[in-house]
Order: C-alpha cells, then structure tokens, then sequence
C-alpha cells in the first residue's frame, strides 16, 4: 500500500500554506495593526477563536508573519498544547522571549549575559540570593544595553541594595519561581525591552484551551491578565470561552468554516512539493471533490485525505468504507456504533443536545454516551459546565451514508 504521510500534513500550522481567507485575514491583520500602533495604552487584548480544526491557528501566524514586515514589533508564540498547566506557559513564554530577544540584541554584550539568565530562570523551580547576587555581579561588569534582568534582581530578589554581610547571611535563601515570580519577570523585561527598543512587545497564546490541565487554564486567565505591559492575542476553541474572557476582551475574532474551492485550494498547496505529486493529482480528485461537499473544517477534511492516502488504494467507491477504519484507529470505537450516532446528529444538522436527548433519541447506551464524550465522538457547548453536546467535525464523512 503507498504511503504518503510528508505530504498532506492535516496538522500543519506553516503560514506558506494559508489560502482563501481574505476577508478573515484582512480584519484581523488592520486591527492587529491598530492595536499594536496604539502603545501607552493598558488592557490591549485580541481574542481569535472558532470550532476546533478551522485554522486559527494558521490564521494567526499568517497575520503576525506579514505584519512583521510592515510594522517593527517583536512577537512570542507560545503552544498550549505543550504546557501542562499555567506555570508552564509562562515558563514557555518567558524562554521563547529570551529567544526573541537574542535575535534582537544580536552580539550586545550586557543584553545577552541577561538574557542567558533570562532563559535559566524559566527552566528552574527555585533560585537563591546568593545565585542572584553572583549573576548581578557578572552583568554589572558587561557593558551593553540592559534587557531588565539585573534591576529585577535589585527590586525583586533584594540584591545589590544590602550591606554585603547581610547579603552573605541571606545568600542561600531559596525564592520560588512561580507562576507570580514568571509574571513579574516577564512583566519587567518587556516594559525595559519596549522602551530601549522602542517596539511593541506581542504576547500570542496559541490554543490556550489545550493545557492539559483545564482546571489551569482560568488560573492562567487570572494571572496573564495582571500582565498590561504588552499586546496579548489569545487564540482558543469558542466551547472554552468563559465569562471572565468575554469580560477582558470586547471585541473578538471569530474564524468559521471554508468553502469547497478554498479546501480545494489548500490540498493542492499542499501537493505543490510532494514527491508523488504526479500520482495524488491523479487519484486525490474525485475522492476530494466529494469531501469538500460535506465539510468547511479545514482539519477534518485535511485528515480524512491524509488517511485515506495512507491506509487506502484511493478508490472512490470504498472510500466510505476506507473511513470507517479511521474511527477503529482514531477513536478506539466500534465503527457500527459511531455510524449511528453520527447518522442521528447530522440527520439533524449536527445541532447541540442535551444528554437526555441523546440517550432517549439516539439508541446509544448510557455507558457508551460517555466513553463518547471522553473520547471526543462527542464535543461540548461548553468545556468548564457542559449541558449540550454535538458530533465532532472529525465524523461529518458519514454524510455520504445518509
């Protein structure tokens, strides 16, 4: 069976392969702009959010990639889906700020020893006075412009203010970095960076609602909102806004699904550097054409098409079948029994219902409705205090059997 895995790349978030959403990105390019020509002023927050799968994402990158162009301004990109909880995505940003920032001091002596200590402290549990006298010590012989690092050793961890035999009693107290220490720092830096540079610092959170522990992310929500030192873009699925967000930001983003030629459009992108190229375009058409009539979700259809092409012969007439292995490999699930529940909703128009509904109307057992949820057949209308839920868009290919 041929495998064509490097090609389609469903999870792709390369900013080469954005296609076809021009009014989307022309919006959200003209107030990222304005919101970041407008500094001095406190609480500029950007929301960016939608159904799962429908290119945020790549929305995102595209937009701050071009503008990077047009506007001088420095950006950190940080993932949720790599930070555990609150605490590591501020960690997270902390040391992809110092990467930035090494960047744009290039070989400035003094700014590269802080931002080496910049990096060190987002790696480290604890540090102590003594660590943070010796460091302040080094940086205070460098010469070179000053990122921050060495006055929030003197303001926040009391060095190089005392008589030196206090601070030789105090060296080996400990000091916790968490979540308020990362804050503080990160806070510190970018207000010194920003006016020594005279460029905006922009913080994007990239699907903030992926942190593993989703009991984090409103303690995240709480402790990045104290931060009013930079542009905060928070990218996430609509199901994990929570009131405390439509509180902060006023004026959201909301990406939604494509048409069939713009998915027609991102799978030939994807093609154009394919070594079986020749092959695909031959054999991808029909199958494709018949899926981008059944879905705008950019993802689900990239991952139908990347699995057929890696688990199929590519023929049109098995393709409904071919798919249905992809719930056994995916979901874990009994193909048959997520047939009928995906008949049921989209015969339905995939609408939100209520568990009662489900269950009464449906046929799924009890049992299964909630191995479902847990597995992600079924999504939420709300991921904190769920009461109604729909069919993932990962499922809608089972439009073709109705």
């Amino acid at each position: 069976m041929p495998t064509y895995i490097r090609c389609i790349r469903p999870q792709s978030i390369d900013p080469g392969l954005f296609t076809n959403r021009e009014g989307e990105y022309r919006h959200t390019k003209e107030i990222l702009r304005s919101v970041i020509l407008a500094r001095g002023e406190e609480e500029r927050r950007l929301m960016i959010h939608g159904d799962s799968g429908t290119g945020k994402s790549i929305l995102l990158r595209k937009v701050l990639s071009h503008l990077k162009h047009e506007i001088d301004f420095i950006s950190v990109i940080v993932d949720g889906k790599t930070s555990m909880n609150a605490e590591e995505l501020l960690r997270d940003i902390c040391e992809n700020l110092a990467s930035e920032l090494r960047d744009e001091y290039g070989e400035n002596e003094k700014a590269i020893c802080e931002i080496s200590y910049l990096d060190e402290m987002s790696r480290v549990n604890t540090v102590t006075r003594g660590w943070a006298r010796s460091r302040a010590k080094e940086i205070e012989t460098t010469t070179g412009a000053e990122i921050g690092i060495l006055n929030f050793f003197k303001l926040r961890m009391g060095v190089g203010s005392r008589a030196t035999g206090t601070e030789e009693l105090t060296g080996t107290v400990e000091i916790e970095i968490d979540s308020r220490f990362l804050r503080q720092l990160i806070s510190h830096v970018i207000e010194t960076v920003s006016a020594d540079r005279d460029k905006e610092v922009v913080i994007a959170i990239d699907n903030l609602d992926q942190i593993h522990d989703k009991a984090q992310i409103a303690e995240f929500v709480h402790e990045i909102f104290k931060h009013r030192k930079s542009l905060l873009i928070a990218v996430l699925r609509s199901e994990a806004i929570t009131l405390e967000f439509h509180r902060s930001f006023r004026d959201p983003i909301v990406v939604g699904d494509l048409s069939g030629d713009s998915l027609k459009e991102i799978l030939a992108r994807r093609l154009e550097n394919c070594p079986e190229k020749e092959i695909l375009e031959q054999k991808l058409p029909p199958i494709a054409d018949k899926l981008r009539m059944i879905t705008g979700n950019p993802l689900s259809f990239l991952t139908w098409v990347h699995f057929l092409c890696n688990n199929s012969e590519l023929n049109p007439a098995t393709m409904l079948d071919d798919l249905k292995s992809f719930i056994s490999n995916f979901y874990g699930f009994d193909p048959e029994e997520v047939s009928v529940i995906s008949k049921f909703f989209l015969s339905r128009e995939n609408p939100f219902l209520k568990r009662g509904e489900i269950v009464d109307q449906s046929g799924v057992f009890e049992g299964d409705y909630d191995a479902m949820i847990e597995n992600g057949i079924l999504v939420p209308d709300d991921l904190y205090t769920p009461q109604k839920y729909r069919l993932s868009p990962d499922l809608a290919f089972f439009k073709l059997d109705l």
